[in-house]
Formats: structure tokens, sequence, C-alpha cells
């Protein structure tokens, strides 16, 4: 059995073959999908990464969250203590890149408790249909779930979907996936 390393090296490997057109393309499918959930429907505040290529784009869900009057928040990560918080993100708030190559919020964002976001949208790169996910290896969100009480969405492309994911006792699954082309 491939462990979760191989799995994670294999499929970022096979998305990063994507062609820029076509992971626009695919990105965008998957969030107007995601915008006909009940879920984010009725979200208030919303928990999102800035993703990176080749994650599933998350702009456009961000713009649209704002434009549907709703909060959105962004995790801040401490690398020394693999803590996790978000911070409320607004239209023009700057950003900055941190060691994992993601962009986060500076200092002077408010944050945003684990009670007030009733929506996160959690990154992963491989993914069991039962919700069971392959993060990127730091362990943040598995942590962060751990007494989370809101809702969780995960956004996939079809060829995410494993059947080879063996949970471990620390792994969370999140609630709903949304897959490309077709919702779970």
């Amino acid at each position: 059995m491939a462990t979760k390393e191989m799995l994670r090296k294999h499929i970022l490997e096979e998305l990063s073959e994507m062609d820029k057109i076509t992971y626009e393309q695919r990105s965008q499918s998957i969030a107007e999908q995601l915008f006909q959930e009940e879920t984010w429907k009725n979200a208030k505040n919303i928990g999102i990464t800035i993703a990176r290529f080749p994650e599933i784009a998350t702009q456009a869900i961000i713009e649209r969250a704002w434009q549907d009057g709703k909060t959105v928040s962004i995790p801040e990560t401490n690398n020394k203590t693999k803590d996790m918080q978000f911070r409320i993100y607004k239209d023009g708030d700057e950003l900055c890149k941190k060691a994992l190559g993601l962009y986060e919020p500076t200092e002077h964002a408010i944050i945003a408790p684990k009670t007030t976001i009733d929506l996160l949208v959690v990154p992963g790169v491989l993914f069991r249909e039962d919700g069971y996910r392959i993060g990127f290896g730091a362990g943040f969100y598995d942590r962060y779930l751990a007494d989370y009480q809101g809702n969780t969405i995960s956004l996939c492309y079809s060829n995410q979907i494993t059947l080879n994911l063996i949970p471990e006792s620390h792994d969370v699954p999140v609630q709903k996936l949304v897959i490309e082309n077709n919702m779970k």
C-alpha cells in the first residue's frame, strides 16, 4: 500500500501537468457547483485559503463571497506551534507570503474565532468519497477540525478521489465533497 507521502506526491505531479486554461476552467466549474450548495447559500462567514496552483483556484470564490455579503476569513499558520487561526480578510487587505508558500493576512486583521466561521472550505490533495482527505502534510487542518463545530466542505477534481487512502486516528473527515461535475 502506498504511503500518504507517495500518494500526495503522485497526485500533485499529475495535477501540475494541467495547462493554465484547463486549470482555470476546471476551477470555475467547481466553484459554480459550490455556489449551488445549501451550506454555501446559508453561510454568513466563510473560512477559505488563498489557493496556489494546482489547488482549485479560490480567488473567484472569495470574490463571490464578498459579492454575496459574506465575511471571508483566511488562515494564518504558525509553523513553530503547528497551530492555525483564521483572520478576517477584506478586499484590499495586505497579504504576505509565509514559509509554506501560502498567502496569509498581516497582523492587522481581526481574528475570527472558530465559532464565527459557519462554513470552512478545507483544502486537500486526495479524498475518499466519505470525506477523509490527505492534506499537504503539515496537519494544520486536522488539528483545527478536531474541535471545529461548523460545516465543512472540500472542493476536488474528479481525479483526486481515491480508494487507497486509509485514515489515521487523528484524521477528521469533511462533511461534504464538491467533486468536479459530480456533487457528493
